[in-house]
């Protein structure tokens, strides 16, 4: 059985499109309320009736009531990693609902390694394994394809302005060097130009939302870089379609999920708030462009493609129903 409620266009809908599409078992639908995050599908009536000897496959966090065995992907721990993002509600659901499914399937999945290690400590069970099926990108982010020309030397940041997305950083760093441009694409428009508007950047800050992946491929080639100043991630998407388009990525050497991406290439930056040193980062990347696009090992390049993650995920649900 398939949770294909989670398919969407961004973070863990465009992986529940990607992989379930690309699953080759025969399965159904989990029927449920619309939402898999719905607190009403903890008692999901479809999983409810399943027998001990049936699977389960989410894309995502969500478990719930079963004798059936649940094959969960944990993105990332950042419902209790971040203070802003946690709740009591989430907390209980996680240490109660999540982890107990986890330790009946005795086997979860994620996309990172740094994912990996903190489900790792967060389970405190060597009795389950943890499998880093991976993550991928649209094919649209590539390094051939139309170049955004813009008229001076230009950063970009995709992403949403929570408090561990660390963005007032970068925006402070770009205060400290006029000559350049960023533009920010975000779902929160709203939020981003009330932030540049109270730190007098409208004439260096573009804001955009809502394009496709043609587009921010174009964006991403014109780049002289992208940045990444999160504090913590469970991936960091944002970097990987960057660099696929041949852009380098400046980042917080503390966030390890974007290191991992990143494999020393980029421009590590070592204090996450410090404005000068995001404003050196900016200097590095500009100069680094000047040398030619980024070209990263076909090695790398396979283990970010789609059809690696679905392979891997397959796998694991083939292992998990011959048990």
């Amino acid at each position: 059985m398939v949770d294909e409620r989670w398919i969407g266009e961004h973070g863990i809908g465009r992986f529940a499109a990607e992989v379930i599409s690309r699953l080759s078992a025969e399965s159904r639908p989990l029927i449920g309320v619309r939402s898999p995050t719905a607190l009403t599908d903890f008692v999901n009536a479809d999983r409810l009736r399943l027998r001990a000897s049936a699977v389960i496959f989410s894309p995502g966090f969500n478990a719930g009531i079963t004798r059936a065995r649940q094959l969960l992907v944990i993105h990332d721990l950042i419902h209790l990693q971040v203070a802003a993002e946690k709740s009591l509600a989430k907390t209980f659901f996680y240490a109660v609902v999540v982890r107990r499914a986890i330790r009946r399937a005795g086997v979860v999945m994620t996309v990172s390694l740094a994912s990996a290690q903190a489900i790792g400590r967060w389970l405190n069970s060597p009795k389950v394994k943890i499998v880093v099926v991976g993550n991928g990108r649209s094919r649209a982010f590539t390094p051939a394809g139309e170049r955004y020309e813009f008229g001076r030397p230009t950063f970009i940041y995709v992403g949403n302005l929570k408090p561990h997305k660390n963005v007032g950083v970068i925006l402070e760093a770009l205060a400290l060097r006029p000559q350049y441009q960023l533009i920010i694409i975000s779902g929160d428009t709203t939020g981003a130009e009330a932030l540049v508007v109270s730190l007098g950047l409208s004439s260096q800050v573009d804001l955009r939302s809502g394009i496709s992946d043609l587009e921010l491929a174009t964006l991403y080639r014109g780049a002289v870089g992208a940045l990444q100043p999160s504090l913590v991630e469970g991936f960091g998407l944002p970097a990987l379609e960057a660099m696929s388009c041949g852009t380098r990525v400046a980042y917080w050497d503390g966030c390890e999920s974007v290191k991992e991406i990143c494999a020393g290439s980029g421009v590590r930056v070592s204090r996450a708030a410090s404005p000068s040193d995001w404003a050196t980062a900016l200097d590095e990347l500009n100069s680094l462009a000047a040398t030619g696009a980024l070209v990263m090992p076909l090695a790398w390049e396979k283990r970010y493609d789609w059809d690696t993650v679905a392979s891997n995920v397959a796998q694991v649900i083939t292992d998990a129903c011959e048990r």
